[in-house]
């Protein structure tokens, strides 16, 4: 038991601590450790550790599945607190026969579990592996399923993970959907006649707020256009305000466009900053990014690749008309780039690039108002190392190229390369919107 001033904390105070402790690594491990520390701890770190329900199985055999199932479906019936507490259901399974899953006692029994909790789950997340995805063996049994299960009512976010065959009536089945985030996923056909009418009109589309996605540009397409055997918009782009995409896949670049001329009204931020597995080739964005119909947006953030010794490279001339495409009068307030520079000293053709440019254009964005920049630069030379020749007089040379942008105070412009560790500071996240800068 805890002893005076300990337990003296006020409940607030308790779950600040624990929500500081599930932010660590080893997560559920020290919420184990700390709840079991003292009961005044237990409730709080139940409700993170209880939070997420996965079920997963790397062996991938029916006979290992079932004994999960069946396992976790005693712990929730004996402790419907449990249950209570779920928030994110996640099914992992790499076994490829698997439509026996979505018939399986077992498993619908957890699911009505759910349904009597008075906060019943809100997330689902389908994940696979890398090599051993997960294939939906019966696409039409499983949009049926969500259709007729509480998911239908609750589900705001979808997360798929390594998924083949993946239906797209799932998305109308969940009309409260509201966040899609899509991980290697391919879509189940082209023209889903065998499916259900049910299943592909008559039904309320999900106006989504947040979509971030990474080589699904299959399912993607359909869900900007669907088929014909579709006579209701899939998803309604109406209410976007948060787009993630990887700068570096032309396929994938290619569905941007689309989704920013019909989402023009509402969206606010812009990533072009999932990462790319494999070589990061740098597009010519100016062909496949217009943003000046954006009346929204707030933040633009970008991944870029500098090749260095490359005749005529141009890649920040190429972001500068991009740029160039964001009118006087805007509302944005957060520009971020990543600039991977690849190559080694003395770096042929980095700093021949048009930073005067960039600078230019962050200044009549800006237009006197407030606006963070944060500038990442980092250099690469193929090998697993964080220190190159020469790296060190490269940045100071960078910003020397940038020193135009302390003329105007309004404009806050964050550096970092990797010489920050050294000072304790790690690089800003991607995907995230920096604060404005108290000084």
């Amino acid at each position: 038991m805890l002893n005076p001033p300990l337990s003296l904390l006020s409940d607030d105070l308790i779950a600040y601590i624990v929500e500081h402790v599930a932010e660590l690594a080893f997560r559920d491990k020290n919420l184990c450790n700390l709840s079991l520390a003292d009961r005044a701890f237990t409730q709080f770190c139940q409700t993170h550790i209880l939070r997420n329900l996965e079920l997963s199985k790397s062996s991938g055999t029916k006979n290992g599945i079932s004994k999960e199932l069946e396992k976790t479906r005693k712990i929730l019936s004996d402790k419907p607190s449990f249950a209570n507490r779920v928030r994110v259901f996640k099914l992992a399974i790499s076994h490829n026969r698997n439509a026996w899953l979505f018939n399986d006692h077992t498993l619908i029994s957890i699911l009505q579990l759910f349904a009597r909790s008075p906060i019943p789950p809100h997330k689902l997340h389908f994940g696979g592996h890398a090599f051993s995805p997960f294939t939906l063996e019966d696409p039409i049994l499983v949009a049926g399923r969500l259709m007729q299960s509480f998911f239908s009512h609750t589900l705001t976010i979808l997360h798929l993970t390594e998924c083949q065959n993946v239906p797209l009536p799932l998305f109308l089945t969940c009309p409260r959907l509201r966040e899609v985030l899509l991980d290697n996923v391919e879509v189940a056909e082209e023209s889903y006649d065998e499916y259900p009418e049910k299943q592909c009109s008559g039904r309320e589309s999900p106006a989504l707020e947040l979509l971030n996605y990474r080589d699904s540009q299959s399912l993607v397409r359909q869900m900007i256009t669907p088929p014909p055997r579709f006579h209701t918009p899939v998803v309604l782009w109406s209410k976007l305000r948060i787009l993630t995409l990887c700068p570096y896949e032309k396929e994938e670049m290619a569905c941007l466009q689309p989704i920013l001329d019909v989402a023009c009204n509402t969206l606010e931020e812009l990533y072009l900053t999932n990462l790319r597995v494999g070589d990061d080739e740098q597009l010519s964005l100016a062909r496949l990014v217009n943003l000046s119909d954006l009346s929204h947006l707030h933040v633009f953030s970008l991944n870029a690749t500098i090749k260095c010794d490359i005749p005529g490279s141009a890649v920040l001339r190429d972001i500068n008309i991009v740029l160039g495409t964001i009118p006087a009068s805007n509302k944005v307030t957060n520009l971020s780039f990543y600039f991977k520079i690849f190559g080694e000293h003395p770096f042929g053709g980095c700093l021949d690039e048009d930073w005067a440019g960039i600078c230019d254009e962050v200044i009549r964005i800006s237009a006197g108002k407030p606006l963070e920049l944060y500038l990442h630069t980092t250099v690469s030379a193929g090998k697993l190392e964080w220190q190159h020749p020469g790296q060190d007089e490269l940045y100071m040379r960078i910003m020397e190229r940038t020193a135009s942008l302390s003329d105007y105070p309004k404009i806050c412009t964050h550096f970092w390369n990797p010489t920050c560790w050294t000072q304790g500071l790690p690089p800003f996240p991607r995907g995230q919107v920096r604060s404005r800068c108290k000084r």
